[in-house]
């Protein structure tokens, strides 16, 4: 799941909350979790050196979605090349009272990982590249699938609905202000970061999949195979 499989983060995540105390059931999850590790062992990240390079973020979450403490699940991936190179699952500290207020605290997480990605991403820059270059990957796009997300990121007026929101999340705000990165809105049947947050069905994650550049080696021309990471 750390290196070569993003939607396994997930059920992993759903799994790892019984680790005290597992049941019949929890087993029975994992055993479908190595399933599809098996069915899908041919399946690769596969990198694509024929487009320009550019980070993009995708944020999401799932509100209340952990039913024993109404906790939200935090999802974002990050792809290069148009493959995932970061991603998470995890669930949020605190409890969130509404839907909206869930993809705020998730873009919190979103861009502590875009800067340090960005940081990372100009220091191999410098490495590799001969001549003096500005810093390329000073401006990246961030994709939510959550208008009021956006609206409250932006907007710099304190109101009934967002003052209990800790200070910490605020931290998503004066990104957007020093426009280090741009919010943008994207639908959720494009929102790539979904299946971190939430279970999907086939249809979409097939889509997901293909989209994160897990694809398997057999449908892969011989030329491409130098840029697969070895999967699991």
């Amino acid at each position: 799941m750390v290196t070569t499989r993003p939607y396994i983060a997930y059920s992993l995540g759903e799994c790892s909350r019984y680790m005290s105390n597992p049941g019949p059931e929890h087993f029975k999850y994992l055993d479908y979790i190595w399933k599809y590790l098996i069915g899908t062992k041919d399946y690769s990240l596969t990198y694509d050196d024929s487009t320009i390079p550019i980070l993009i973020g995708y944020s999401d979450s799932h509100w209340g979605g952990d039913y024993p403490t109404r906790r939200s699940t935090t999802g974002y991936l990050f792809t290069f090349n148009n493959t995932a190179i970061s991603w998470s699952s995890k669930l949020q500290k605190t409890v969130a009272l509404s839907s909206y207020e869930a993809e705020y605290m998730a873009l919190k997480e979103t861009i502590k990982e875009y800067t340090w990605l960005k940081l990372l991403l100009n220091q191999l820059s410098s490495i590799t590249t001969t001549t003096t270059t500005k810093d390329i990957y000073t401006n990246s796009i961030l994709y939510t699938d959550s208008q009021s997300a956006i609206q409250l990121a932006k907007n710099l007026e304190y109101h009934a609905r967002t003052k209990h929101i800790n200070i910490q999340y605020h931290y998503v705000r004066s990104n957007i202000l020093s426009g280090s990165i741009y919010l943008k809105y994207i639908p959720t049947e494009q929102q790539l970061a979904d299946g971190l947050s939430k279970s999907l069905d086939y249809t979409k994650y097939s889509t997901y999949t293909k989209g994160i550049g897990l694809l398997s080696s057999s449908s892969l021309p011989s030329t491409a195979l130098g840029g697969v990471l070895e999967s699991i």
